[in-house]
């Protein structure tokens, strides 16, 4: 009774296992695929990568210095202040990425990706997302080995691999985040930019004349 426990046992071992192997290459081309579409974001987050920032800070300080400078009125202009508001509320969200081993780096990945781009800076928002593709890429790598070379549980491949491809989606959902704030972020920019320098410039030559 014994012996025939111990063959039925092995039969079902080679059965799950030979099961593992048959969808190997399924496995792997799903890696292969969830590999390719992060190829594909490095480029667009490449791409998307603000690299005017600084221009662009130096821009908006000096409007809000001529301002602060040469700007006096008795009474309160609400639609300046409107204005003035969502400029600072621009200038804020261009500041530089954040320091990976400050605050920002002490966070978790979920935290992180739960606050939200759109509450972040631009730089931050990029570094998140750039982490987070280098850190799926090498969860996929480790998975693909791992599944080449037979280690783990062989069982649980499938479920490895939907697991993984629940993050690449998620990353893809990021990155489009990141673009859509990136972009609404600059076209608000541009489109006070113009009214707020003119104004400051009037100020200035007002107060020197």
């Amino acid at each position: 009774m014994k012996i025939y426990s111990f063959f039925i046992l092995l039969a079902f071992t080679l059965l799950f296992t030979s099961c593992g192997d048959l969808d190997k290459p399924k496995h792997l081309k799903a890696i292969a695929q969830m590999d390719k579409s992060l190829d594909s974001m490095h480029q667009v987050l490449k791409e998307n990568r603000l690299d005017t920032l600084a221009g662009i800070r130096i821009a908006a300080n000096s409007i809000l210095t001529r301002l602060k400078t040469y700007y006096d009125s008795d009474t309160l202009d609400m639609e300046l202040g409107m204005k003035m508001s969502k400029f600072r509320s621009i200038r804020m969200a261009i500041d530089p990425e954040e320091d990976e081993e400050g605050e920002e780096g002490a966070e978790s990945e979920e935290e992180r990706e739960h606050e939200g781009i759109s509450h972040r800076t631009i730089g931050s928002g990029f570094s998140i997302v750039r982490r987070g593709l280098e850190a799926e890429s090498l969860a996929l790598n480790t998975l693909r080995k791992d599944i080449e070379n037979g280690n783990g549980r062989r069982d649980k491949y499938a479920e490895y691999v939907k697991f993984e491809q629940q993050k690449v989606y998620q990353l893809q959902q990021l990155l489009k985040a990141y673009i859509d704030h990136k972009n609404k972020t600059i076209k608000d920019f541009n489109e006070i930019y113009t009214e707020l320098n003119a104004f400051s410039l009037k100020q200035m030559e007002k107060k020197k004349s």
